[in-house]
C-alpha cells in the first residue's frame, strides 16, 4: 500500500465525522420526514457543541462520527449494516491516529459522542 493512497483514504474516512456528511444525513432525515431520527441527529449535535466547550481535549470527528453511528443504527436496526458503520468508526479511529492526533483527543471525542448520545436520546423521549 503506497504512502498516498493510505493518507487519502484516512481523510475520506475521517470525512465521515464532518460536518458537511452530518448535515446530509440530517438533511435526507427532514426529506423523508423521520422526525424522531431527525431530532436526535440535531439534539446530539447541539449537545455535542456545548459540551465540547468543557471535555478538552476532545476530536470532533469522533465525536460527531459516534452520534451518527448511534442514531443510524437505532434508526435502521439491522445488524450488519450497524456492524459495518461500527467498523467505519473504528477505522476513523485508527485514520486520526495517522494524522498524529492523541489518543486523549480520541477518547474524548468518543466520551462527547455517548455523552450526547445519550442526553439527546433521553430528551428526544421527553419532547416527543
Amino acid at each position: 500500500m503506497s504512502k498516498p493512497w493510505k493518507k487519502e483514504f484516512a481523510r475520506d474516512v475521517i470525512a465521515l465525522g464532518g460536518i458537511p456528511f452530518y448535515f446530509i444525513v440530517i438533511i435526507r432525515a427532514i426529506i423523508g420526514e423521520f422526525q424522531p431520527f431527525v431530532s436526535h441527529l440535531v439534539l446530539g449535535l447541539v449537545i455535542y457543541y456545548f459540551l465540547s466547550r468543557f471535555i478538552k481535549p476532545s476530536d470532533p470527528h469522533i465525536a460527531r462520527g459516534l452520534i451518527l453511528l448511534i442514531f443510524i443504527s437505532f434508526y435502521y436496526q439491522v445488524f450488519l449494516f450497524t456492524l459495518f458503520a461500527t467498523l467505519l468508526w473504528l477505522v476513523m479511529i485508527w485514520a486520526q491516529s495517522t494524522r498524529k492526533i492523541k489518543w486523549n483527543a480520541l477518547l474524548g471525542g468518543a466520551l462527547l459522542g455517548i455523552i450526547s448520545s445519550a442526553l439527546s436520546y433521553y430528551i428526544t423521549l421527553q419532547i416527543l
